[in-house]
Formats: C-alpha cells, sequence, structure tokens
C-alpha cells in the first residue's frame, strides 16, 4: 500500500490523498477508512470529512465504485494491474487525535483519514509527503529527504501522527539508551530547562518500573493553541497532547496539566499500546472493540500518570494530593457510581463515555478506575509487607503477555493480581470492579495504611453545597446541569437544563446567584427559571445537610513508623 498526502489550499483546509496498490489479479477490491481510533474508544464517522473519492486504474482510467457501507468502497479493479484511489479529507479539527491543515502547518493523525485493505492489513506501507521546503517533519516515522517513509504494516501507518510545520521547536533528552523528542507547535515561550529535568526524572521512574521502554525512541508532540484546552492522545512511540492557552505554557496550573498529560501519555506506551486487552489483539478498526477492562487499560494509566510525578521527585506531595482529590471528587460527584459498576464503564464507553449522557446513569472508567488502582497497589503492598505492588503486576503483564505479542483478560488480570498478592482478590473484584460497593470505607484504610487520611470540607459553591445542584455558564446563562439525589433542588423538582433567571424576583447571574443562596440560606425563596422556554416559579428552601463535598488528603498527626515505611516504599520519598 503506498499512500501520498499534499495540500494546497490552506484556506480550504482539504487535504489530497491517493492510495495505490496492485490487484494481483482480484475482480474487485474493498477499502476502508476506520470507523474510530484507539484511544478513544467510541464510533467517529470520519467517513463525513470526504468530498471527492474515485478510483482509477494504472493508466488513469476511472474505475466504477460504490459504496457499501457508511466508511467502505468497493471497486471493480478487473482488468486493472494497480488501483488509485483518489480522495480528499476536510482537516480542520484541532484536538489530540484529528487532523488539521491551515497556512501554518499540516498535522495529520493517519488513523482518521486513511484507507486501508483488510487483506492488506499486515503488508507493509509506504507515505509521501508533499510539503513547503521549509517545512519540518515532527514524528516517529523516519523520513528520508524525499519525505518518505515506510511502515512495517497498516497498523504502524494509523499509529503514526505527524507535525508538518517551519514553527516547530524541538529538544531532545535520554533516560538511559532511550532517546526522547519533544515537539511543540504554537505561541509557547518553554523553560527547556526545567522541562527536560522534570521529564527526565518521571521517564526514568517510569522505565524502572518494566526496566525497558516498549521503544528506543519516542516522541511527544504538542499542539498549544491560544486558548483553554487538554487533551491527550497515546500511540506506542509518541503521543500527541493538545494544550492550551500556549502561552501560559509554564504558569503553575498549565504546567502541572503538561506534566500530568505527559506523563499520563508515556506510560500508555506500556499500558494498552503493549499490555493491550485480548479483545483488541490486533485492533479491529470498522466495529467497536468491546472491553470490560478499561479500568486497567485507563484507570490504571490515570492512577500512575500523577503517582510517577511523586515517584521522580516532579511533584511534592501536597502537589500530588491536589491531583488525587481532584479526581475523587470528579468521581463522588457521580450519582451513577451507585448504578454502574466499574466494568460495565469500560464496556458503555463505546455509548456514551465521552459526553455527559443520562443524569446519574454512568461513572467514569478513569476516575473510578484511578481509586480502584489505588486501592489495588496498597492492597498489594499490605499482603505483602511491601514487597509487591500494582508496579509488580503492571511489570508481569508486560513480561508475559505484551512481549509475547498476547492479549490478556479479565480473568488473566485478576489472576495476575491473585498470585502476586498471595490471596484470593475474587471478593475484592467483586465488590469494587463488578459490584456497587461504596469505596470510601475501603479507600479510607489504604491512606491510612502510608500515614494519611482523607477529609471532607464544605464545598464554597452555594448552589452545590446547600441547595444541591450543579450549574454552568452558557451563553451568559445560568443552566442546571447536576442534581443530588435528596437535595432541596431534588425534592423541589428542579431538572437539568433549567435556566435560572431570578432569586425572590431579582435577576441574577451566576455570581450573584451564589450570594444570594447564601443570603437567604434556611429560608423558602422563590426561583424564577425557564423551561422550555416557559417560565415558571419554583420555591426551595435549604437544609443542614450539605453537597458535592470537596476532599483534601493530608499527613496524619500520629503516624505510626510503620506508617512512616510504609509512606516511604510507597512514594519514594520520606516521610
Amino acid at each position: 500500500m503506498k499512500y501520498h498526502i499534499s495540500c494546497s489550499n490552506p484556506n480550504r483546509h482539504y487535504i489530497n490523498i491517493e492510495v495505490t496498490t496492485p490487484t494481483n489479479g482480484d475482480d474487485s477490491m474493498t477499502f476502508h477508512l476506520p470507523a474510530w481510533r484507539p484511544g478513544r474508544y467510541e464510533l467517529a464517522n470520519y467517513a463525513q470529512n470526504i468530498q471527492i473519492w474515485d478510483a482509477y486504474n494504472e493508466k488513469g482510467e476511472k474505475l466504477q465504485s460504490h459504496k457499501l457501507t457508511k466508511d467502505s468502497w468497493n471497486v471493480d479493479t478487473k482488468g486493472a494491474i494497480e488501483v488509485t484511489v483518489k480522495y480528499n479529507f476536510f482537516s480542520y479539527q484541532m484536538d489530540a487525535g484529528a487532523s488539521y491543515y491551515d497556512e501554518q502547518q499540516l498535522y495529520i493523525n493517519p488513523v482518521n483519514c486513511l484507507l486501508y485493505i483488510e487483506e492488506k492489513i499486515n503488508e507493509k506501507c509506504t507515505l509521501k509527503l508533499s510539503i513547503p521546503e521549509d517545512f519540518k517533519i515532527a514524528s516517529a516515522l523516519k523520513f528520508n529527504a524525499d519525505n518518505e517513509a515506510e511502515t512495517v504494516d497498516f497498523h504502524h501507518l494509523a499509529d503514526s501522527p505527524f507535525i508538518c510545520s517551519p514553527d516547530l521547536m524541538h529538544r531532545e533528552y535520554s533516560v538511559g539508551e532511550y532517546l526522547f523528542h519533544i515537539w511543540i507547535q504554537g505561541n509557547a515561550k518553554p523553560d527547556w530547562d526545567k522541562i527536560i529535568h522534570d521529564f527526565t526524572r518521571f521517564s526514568e521512574a517510569q522505565i524502572n518500573i518494566f526496566g525497558e521502554l516498549p521503544t528506543k525512541e519516542y516522541h511527544f508532540l504538542y499542539q498549544l493553541p491560544n486558548h483553554k484546552f487538554y487533551h491527550g492522545v497515546e500511540h506506542l512511540d509518541s503521543t500527541v497532547i493538545c494544550l492550551g492557552p500556549a502561552y501560559r505554557l509554564m504558569e503553575k496550573d498549565v504546567y502541572s496539566d503538561f506534566l500530568g498529560v505527559s506523563c499520563h501519555e508515556l506510560f500508555h506506551s506500556w499500558n494498552i499500546k503493549s499490555i493491550r486487552p485480548i479483545e483488541m489483539m490486533p485492533y479491529e478498526y470498522s466495529r467497536e472493540n468491546y472491553s470490560n477492562l478499561g479500568y486497567v487499560c485507563e484507570g490504571v494509566t490515570t492512577y500512575y500518570g500523577d503517582y510517577m510525578l511523586l515517584r521522580g521527585g516532579v511533584f511534592n506531595f501536597d502537589e500530588y494530593a491536589h491531583e488525587f482529590c481532584k479526581t475523587l471528587q470528579k468521581h463522588f460527584h457521580m450519582f451513577g457510581k451507585d448504578y454502574m459498576n466499574l466494568a460495565q464503564s469500560s464496556f458503555d464507553t463505546w455509548l456514551d463515555g465521552y459526553k455527559p449522557g443520562t443524569p446519574d446513569r454512568k461513572i467514569s472508567m478513569y476516575f473510578k478506575g484511578m481509586i480502584v488502582a489505588f486501592m489495588t497497589d496498597i492492597a498489594l503492598r499490605r499482603d505483602t509487607k511491601n514487597a509487591s505492588s500494582l508496579d509488580t503486576v503492571m511489570s508481569k503483564l508486560f513480561n508475559e503477555f505484551a512481549k509475547k505479542n498476547k492479549g490478556y483478560s479479565e480473568e488473566d488480570y485478576l489472576t495476575t493480581v491473585t498470585d502476586i498478592g498471595g490471596r484470593s482478590y475474587q471478593q475484592f473484584f467483586e465488590q469494587y470492579i463488578w459490584g456497587l460497593e461504596p469505596l470510601e470505607e475501603y479507600l479510607a484504610s489504604c491512606v491510612s495504611y502510608i500515614g494519611c487520611k482523607l477529609m471532607t470540607y464544605e464545598n464554597h459553591d452555594t448552589c452545590e453545597a446547600l441547595y444541591g445542584f450543579k450549574i454552568k455558564e452558557e451563553n451568559s446563562k445560568s443552566i442546571i446541569i447536576q442534581i443530588a439525589p435528596g437535595s432541596p433542588a431534588d425534592k423541589s423538582l428542579l431538572s437539568v437544563n433549567d435556566e435560572i433567571i431570578a432569586v425572590n424576583g431579582m435577576q441574577c447571574d451566576k455570581n450573584s446567584l451564589n450570594e444570594l443562596l447564601r443570603f437567604h440560606h434556611g429560608e423558602t425563596i422563590a426561583l424564577s427559571l425557564f423551561r422550555s422556554r416557559e417560565l415558571i416559579y419554583v420555591p426551595i428552601t435549604s437544609g443542614d445537610e450539605t453537597y458535592f463535598s470537596n476532599y483534601i488528603l493530608v499527613k496524619k498527626n500520629d503516624t505510626t513508623e510503620e506508617e512512616k515505611a510504609n509512606f516511604h516504599s510507597w512514594a519514594g520519598v520520606k516521610f
């Protein structure tokens, strides 16, 4: 399979693609465009970006073709020696998994725009780019002087994003025998010394777990827009991360996100790109790849994303605890935790995993998965007197499955945890992964094991804390997006999508709404709101109970020497 990408009208944002392959005497060939991309477990319908699609023989004569499905085409190749499909693809979506073309850059994720033939998916591919002479290429692919590269098969090509631009910034660092590249596209002023120092530390911490990196070179590809954004996508030997605003890169909050998402995506090089569920070995690009193991692929990775920053000495404990509690709050504020278990949330990601969805129906495999990964780690440390941990589990999965090119099952994961822990973890899985057992009690015992405690404190947002509803500002409108079951908002029959416009007849925005509700705490007040464009009035009274609590993780004052030793073993730094 030979691919050629060219582009000439940046204001139109269409890239031109040619795919050429021998027919080998076949009378027809079926070309597919992937229906999803690994790293985001939902169907994407990339074919909607194609405007023109035609097939030709080696003489340039047009061949008959027709669509079989929304993203597959059959070509009548009878008599042709080779066939070339020519099509264009609208590339104007800026995130970590899309494709984008304008006057400043050509940025491609091949999985969303390159065709494949199922029977040829394991054959070698070549890719040629026709780009301006002053464009540099950021990619794990090895392009020659003619901007050509080879991949071992379509899977490799699909997993190899690239950015072409004259403005790319580039630095390198090494950890042992492994070379890392950092590429930045955007209006940023990076502090390279600090970035290289911090990246070296967390890269080394991760390599120490497994003893090796799955690839000799690894590339961090950054798209840094001038607006607020946060998104990362993993690949075996690279990642694309879209983060903004670029001009605030080195400020504490944005830089903390920069470190967290980068560490997270690097861990994916082992976990999901190498250690992969059996259902995705190999990937099937034309349909959903259902698996219960998202709590390992994403939950464990979410845990290690911040944990490796602590272990690597990049975050201090307070910085780590802040990120840890942000995830706790996201999970405990999701009332779907009473209805959907962790394994189900992994499976149902294909249904509605990346949008708010039906109220109180679901949880996140990322958020609860992170908490359960931490609990698993501490349980293993407690059962083995700190001789083994979740590190041991992930290392064993890497050696016994990934390095042998085998996928693992949920039973394999349970067996591995059980073997390393030296006892049955069946009940643990039944309660916290396959069941709906609340996490709070077990989680408290885990943080206590490392000399810490979890504390809750009142949310300062009055709508959330005293009345039990969350709002978002949307075009200067205060829209209810979540209601706590049993709260004053719930009892007063407020609804999601209600637009609150006044309190006791006084017009309000989000800030004044909170101020007025706090001022009238304990009183019965009248909320004026629009519901389906109809103006209605709802009486509501706050009580003594609070909702949507915040969490803080702190070190205990009465910590024992044993707990301090446990903390040291877990965190890699003294208590």
